[in-house]
C-alpha cells in the first residue's frame, strides 16, 4: 500500500468516525411535570441534559394518550416544562397511538395536527407511534403517518420514531428515524434477542426495558451501547408487575444511567 493510499483510508475512517451518532437516551415521559419553574418531575431529566451535551435525548411527550383533544393546547405545566428540555441534543417527539394499524387514519392524523398546532416555544419536533404493526400489509399506513409527522415539523423535517415493541418488517427502517425494535420487563431480556443487520442497522434501534433492578445493569448498557452500538436505550427499575405503569416515574438514578450511556459511547 502507498502511503498516500494509507492516508486516504485514514481520511475516510476519520470522516466516518465524526458522523457517527452516539447512542442516546429514549425516555416514555408519561410524567405529568408539576409546574414551571420548578419542573419537579421533570427535574432529574431537565439535569442530565444540561450535564451530558453530547448524548442524544428523545423524549416521548403524552400529556393525554396523545395531544388531547383537536387543535387544543396542552396543560400549562406542559407548557411552562417542555421549553426546559429543549437543547441541540434533544428530540421531543409528541405520543400517537395507533392500535396495531387499526386506528382510523383521521384519527391519527388529527393527533399529528395537534401537536404541530402547539405554539412554537412548547412545540415537539416530530412523532412517536405507539402499537405500531410490524408487518408488510401495513407499511402504507404507516408510510403515509411518516411522511405526514416529517412535513408537519421543523419545515418538513419532522423527526418519526415507531415503536412496533419487536422487529419489524426490515422495510419499515426506511420511513423511520429510529424504531423501538424491543420492549419489555428486563428480566425477559437478552441482548441475542435483538436483530441486527444491513437492513435493520443498530443505530436506528431503540430498546425499552422496565421492571429492572435498582443497582444499574452497567454489563447489559456496556454490551447494548459500546458492543452492539445501539441507537437509542432506556432501563427504569419503575414496574409494570401488578398492572402499574413502567413509565409514571424516572429511574432511581437516572442521572447514573445516563452517565453509563455516555461513557459507553
Amino acid at each position: 500500500m502507498t502511503f498516500g493510499k494509507y492516508l486516504r483510508i485514514l481520511a475516510a475512517l476519520c470522516a466516518s468516525a465524526s458522523t457517527a451518532v452516539a447512542t442516546g437516551v429514549i425516555v416514555p415521559l408519561y410524567i405529568f411535570p408539576g409546574s414551571a419553574p420548578s419542573c419537579t418531575a421533570w427535574a432529574p431529566l431537565i439535569s442530565a441534559i444540561s450535564a451530558n451535551p453530547s448524548v442524544p435525548f428523545y423524549l416521548i411527550v403524552n400529556p393525554a394518550s396523545g395531544p388531547g383533544s383537536a387543535d387544543s393546547q396542552p396543560d400549562p405545566g406542559y407548557q411552562g416544562c417542555i421549553p426546559k428540555l429543549k437543547a441541540s441534543n434533544v428530540e421531543i417527539v409528541g405520543y400517537v397511538p395507533t392500535g396495531s394499524g387499526t386506528r382510523a387514519q383521521s384519527a391519527v392524523t388529527q393527533d399529528i395536527d395537534t401537536y404541530a398546532g402547539w405554539t412554537s416555544t412548547f412545540r415537539p419536533s416530530g412523532i412517536f407511534f405507539d402499537e405500531v404493526e410490524p408487518t408488510k400489509s401495513f407499511l402504507s399506513t404507516y408510510t403515509t403517518y411518516s411522511q405526514q409527522a416529517r412535513q408537519a415539523f421543523n419545515g418538513g423535517a419532522g423527526f418519526v420514531i415507531l415503536n412496533p415493541g419487536s422487529a419489524p418488517a426490515t422495510t419499515y427502517f426506511a420511513i423511520a428515524d429510529q424504531i423501538v425494535t424491543l420492549e419489555n420487563f428486563y428480566s425477559d431480556f437478552s441482548p441475542s434477542d435483538l436483530t441486527i443487520s444491513a437492513s435493520s442497522p443498530a443505530e436506528k434501534q431503540g430498546i425499552i426495558l422496565h421492571d429492572s433492578p435498582s443497582t444499574l445493569p452497567t454489563s447489559l448498557i456496556s454490551q447494548l451501547v459500546a458492543t452492539d452500538g445501539i441507537g437509542s436505550l432506556y432501563i427504569t427499575d419503575d414496574t409494570q408487575a401488578n398492572g402499574g405503569n413502567p413509565y409514571d416515574s424516572l429511574p432511581t438514578d437516572f442521572a447514573g444511567f445516563v452517565s453509563a450511556v455516555s461513557a459507553d459511547s
